[in-house]
């Protein structure tokens, strides 16, 4: 080393630092490393912290390695399912629908996390009725998020326990908690589901306060009907803006709008998108906060480990800025209401509604529609 390069370095607190004698350098080196130890150690235990609070239902066992890989796969071939052709009755036609074999359509490059919005505060623990049904599906490989939302009065094939049950979508819940409605919709819809995350709906009260409330749009006829039903005096407009008891209640109207349960998905999925959009521009002790009170209430069976590595994919790859788009079974050749008894019900083609749910989020169906195929409406005496 000459001179005038010994020269520079002692003129320079920089190069100073990290070129002084071997002895130093290692021990800087040493500082450094364990200042980095420290801090990473910290951040550890604090996320630990908050996570302790999600109640987890049967971990996984845990591999760290595997969680961190953000891959995009090929796509593989998935098995046919063919239609069903004969059924003395609708119940007959729901059984073998539900029972029919073929592969359920899962890809590599998609997450399906299926969340659950429960009626009561104790659901959790006690058991309750999902009056929130939304699958949330990420395609890393078209960095598109799907949301599909689930009429709750769906009328349906239910295994509770190996015994052959017919209901409600949302009594499943009830009868078995989140596996057997996860069970139910995997059967109806053809499709893997990968987690669930149950909340007790009434909690998202004290979460979209912590993040200054939400900017939604609400229609004068909404906004007329939660006047006129509830305490609540809220106006109209393009951007309202709602603290999270008024959220709640745009989220729950139902009978403001002659499709009623129709309308009031897509009220729902309004308000996942606003939480989303309120997320991104939360400062740190915003969602700090949200998320103490997100987390009680909070039921999942993902572990620990993927918590943190799909938070740490979706901060690397932008996941919170993927195109959301909604999926919905609206359409008058996919259900019917009509009555079981005196329930009021929604009847729903099966088959073509998995074809259209899996094409919008695989891109693909593996589902084929034969011309003779059952249409289960055909099966219905009281259709409204």
């Amino acid at each position: 080393m000459n001179g005038a390069e010994n020269t520079e370095k002692k003129g320079n607190p920089i190069a100073r630092f990290f070129w002084t004698n071997k002895r130093r350098r290692a021990k800087n080196l040493y500082f450094i490393l364990a200042v980095l130890v420290v801090v990473f150690a910290l951040g550890i235990g604090y996320v630990n912290a908050k996570l302790s609070k999600i109640q987890y239902e049967d971990p996984k066992q845990q591999n760290p390695t595997e969680y961190f890989a953000d891959e995009i796969y090929d796509d593989e071939q998935i098995d046919i399912i063919n239609s069903i052709n004969s059924a003395g009755s609708l119940n007959d036609y729901l059984y073998k629908w539900a029972n029919n074999g073929g592969a359920l359509y899962s890809s590599k490059n998609v997450i399906n996390v299926l969340l659950i919005g429960l009626d009561s505060a104790d659901a959790l623990e006690n058991g309750g009725r999902s009056d929130t049904l939304i699958l949330l599906s990420l395609n890393k490989k078209t960095k598109k998020i799907n949301m599909t939302s689930f009429f709750r009065d769906t009328w349906t094939y239910i295994n509770v326990r190996g015994r052959d049950t017919y209901g409600k979508i949302n009594s499943s819940y009830f009868f078995g908690g989140p596996e057997t409605l996860i069970e139910t919709i995997q059967n109806d819809f053809k499709l893997k589901i990968d987690y669930y995350v149950a909340v007790d709906f009434s909690s998202f009260t004290d979460i979209i306060n912590a993040l200054g409330g939400l900017t939604i749009e609400v229609e004068q006829y909404e906004a007329d009907y939660i006047n006129r039903t509830t305490v609540h005096n809220i106006e109209a407009g393009p951007a309202v803006k709602l603290d999270g008891w008024e959220a709640l209640v745009y989220a729950r109207i139902r009978k403001s709008d002659s499709d009623s349960d129709v309308s009031r998905t897509r009220r729902q999925r309004k308000v996942i998108m606003a939480l989303m959009e309120s997320a991104k521009g939360a400062g740190v002790a915003q969602l700090n906060s949200a998320l103490d009170m997100l987390f009680k209430y909070v039921k999942t069976d993902l572990t620990r480990m993927e918590i943190l590595s799909y938070g740490v994919q979706g901060l690397t790859n932008g996941w919170l800025n993927y195109e959301v788009q909604q999926t919905t079974i609206a359409d008058d050749d996919v259900f019917k209401t009509g009555y079981v008894g005196s329930a009021s019900v929604v009847f729903i083609d099966f088959e073509l509604a998995a074809q259209r749910i899996q094409t919008a989020i695989y891109g693909d169906s593996n589902i084929t529609l034969a011309d003779d195929r059952v249409i289960p409406f055909r099966l219905v005496s009281r259709i409204s």
